[in-house]
């Protein structure tokens, strides 16, 4: 367990002194900023419209704002964490300090853990920045907190997926831009996997492909929901990715 802290302090370190980190968190916080600031003052506007019209409002202030936030820092995420993640493995080799690593006194898991930690840690910064936005929203509006807790769990773990995938992009190679291209595939084409359920036609392979569905999973938190299934599923894209990612790192000790 030290090993793994000691690592993860080290990476931990790393990114958050880097320039990089804070370019990337002073660009996401600039465009939530002012996309939220304009979903914001677009349903305010609908809603004052429809009083004035004398309808009752039914519009839902999580649906047509928090959900649209959710979703935009998912698809901002996906870039963030590749150009994070590529850090980790593919820079340590391009500065050779990798072999210095592999010949430390600390397994390949402990070091794909603590990796892992520290790219998760980053990341998740992030997304907890961009939760202040809707908590922000307590001051101008009554609303009920479930449904943002949920969907905020649902990307907190969709986010960690996208940290152990770009984790083992990085793993496979020295290049840092061959690090974010491949990154950036893995992390979008999770996404596409539960489409393969409507190019099948037999009933068992169209429920294996929807329960690989990382939208279905993802839109049942958004929608205020949380399953077990889940939960599972994540963790699940979790584990496999940190899990290659570790018998790369292990492959390497005999190379």
């Amino acid at each position: 367990m030290r090993g793994i802290l000691t690592i993860a302090g080290k990476d931990l370190r790393s990114l958050f002194y880097s320039p990089l980190f804070w370019v990337i968190s002073f660009l996401l916080t600039g465009v939530w900023s002012v996309l939220y600031q304009v979903s914001l003052g677009t349903f305010a506007r609908n809603a004052t419209m429809m009083q004035m019209q004398g309808q009752e409002s039914s519009m839902s202030l999580h649906e047509h704002v928090f959900a649209q936030h959710v979703g935009l820092v998912n698809f901002l995420m996906i870039l963030a964490v590749v150009a994070l993640t590529m850090r980790l493995f593919a820079e340590e080799k391009k500065n050779r300090t990798f072999d210095l690593l592999l010949t430390s006194p600390v397994t390949a898991t402990q070091i794909v853990a603590g990796k892992y930690l520290a790219g998760l840690l980053a990341s998740w910064t992030l997304v907890g920045i961009s939760l202040l936005y809707p908590l922000a929203t307590m001051f101008l509006a009554d609303f009920d907190l479930g449904p943002l807790m949920a969907s905020y769990l649902g990307l907190l773990l969709l986010v960690a997926c996208y940290v152990a995938v770009g984790m083992f992009a990085s793993s496979l190679t020295e290049s840092t831009v061959l690090a974010v291209v491949m990154g950036l595939i893995f992390s979008v084409g999770i996404w596409f996997i539960g489409a393969l359920s409507e190019a099948v036609e037999q009933p068992f392979w169209v429920t294996v492909f929807e329960h690989l569905s990382v939208g279905k999973h993802f839109s049942f938190f958004i929608r205020g929901g949380v399953g077990v299934a889940s939960i599972v599923f994540f963790l699940s894209v979790v584990f496999i990715n940190c899990f290659l990612t570790q018998r790369v790192v292990e492959s390497s000790r005999w190379r």
